[in-house]
């Protein structure tokens, strides 16, 4: 990918977004829609002008998200970017667009919005314009960012700058790359700790509908079985499920089966008392 591109690729995610009517939601395509001039833009830019217009600050935070602050100062030969007037007093004003240039329209004399030219055909060119509107006419303070096109030979007086691309090394844009995938990572890695604790929650909720079980005549389980139960092991009756690493048997009971045994005891299948000794009468 070219730096030309990138930087066109980062403008063309940003259409459609709308100024914000407060400090809020600036990071929502169209939500708190207003005509305030509250933004994402300045707000990463220069968070002192917000509420003012943003056409140039629009084409900054593209370079920086492109390049970096760095990068996109030597680009755009200042920093930030904000106003028309001074871009045109640092480069080379030309009169006929090619793809990457910033655009400064003019008006009644003076250069007053820009843009960035994403095409040229003949003399036809198309853009991407912050703080503006749709159609075909130029539209400074518009409220949004929109893709446009126009005839340049119908613009008298709009000018051309170029950045100087070449100074773009390959590591730069790779290194943009690397922190969109670092970005896109991170999402996929928060989702997996939301999917690993809704995972979670599940077992809690099945673990939770498992009955109790009782290896061991204890205090873990209920005094009232306790009797009955050892009556059965005596007996031989109760064989277990296993044994412990101490060679002790694991009873395996659940509650359910705790009041089996208790009734049947009370039926005398078990017989009487159990003495000191063990010995079931």
């Amino acid at each position: 990918m070219s730096a030309i591109d990138k930087v066109l690729k980062i403008a063309a995610a940003e259409v459609g977004y709308l100024e914000k009517r407060s400090n809020s939601n600036l990071d929502s395509a169209t939500e708190n829609a207003g005509d305030a001039n509250y933004t994402k833009y300045w707000r990463d830019i220069k968070p002192e002008y917000q509420g003012e217009p943003w056409c140039a600050c629009f084409v900054t935070w593209c370079f920086v998200r492109a390049f970096g602050k760095d990068m996109a100062k030597k680009l755009l030969k200042h920093y930030p970017y904000v106003y028309c007037p001074t871009i045109a007093e640092l480069f080379t004003l030309h009169a006929n667009p090619e793809r990457g240039d910033i655009v400064i329209f003019k008006h009644s004399g003076e250069f007053t919005h820009t843009g960035i030219v994403t095409g040229v055909d003949g003399d036809y060119f198309t853009t991407i314009e912050g703080n503006t509107s749709g159609g075909s006419t130029i539209i400074a303070n518009g409220g949004a960012v929109c893709k446009k096109g126009y005839y340049n030979s119908n613009l008298p007086g709009t000018k051309f700058v170029r950045p100087d691309y070449s100074i773009v090394d390959e590591e730069d844009i790779d290194m943009t790359k690397y922190e969109e995938v670092k970005k896109e990572n991170d999402r996929q890695n928060d989702v997996i700790k939301e999917i690993g604790e809704d995972i979670r929650k599940l077992f809690e909720a099945v673990n939770a509908l498992k009955p109790m079980m009782y290896d061991y005549i204890d205090d873990n389980m209920p005094e009232w079985a306790r009797p009955s139960v050892q009556k059965a092991v005596k007996k031989g009756i109760i064989q277990g499920v296993g044994k412990d690493e101490n060679g002790n048997m694991l009873l395996g009971l659940t509650e359910t089966d705790l009041k089996c045994i208790v009734r049947e005891d009370r039926a005398g299948v078990y017989g009487g008392l159990i003495d000191d000794d063990g010995t079931v009468h």
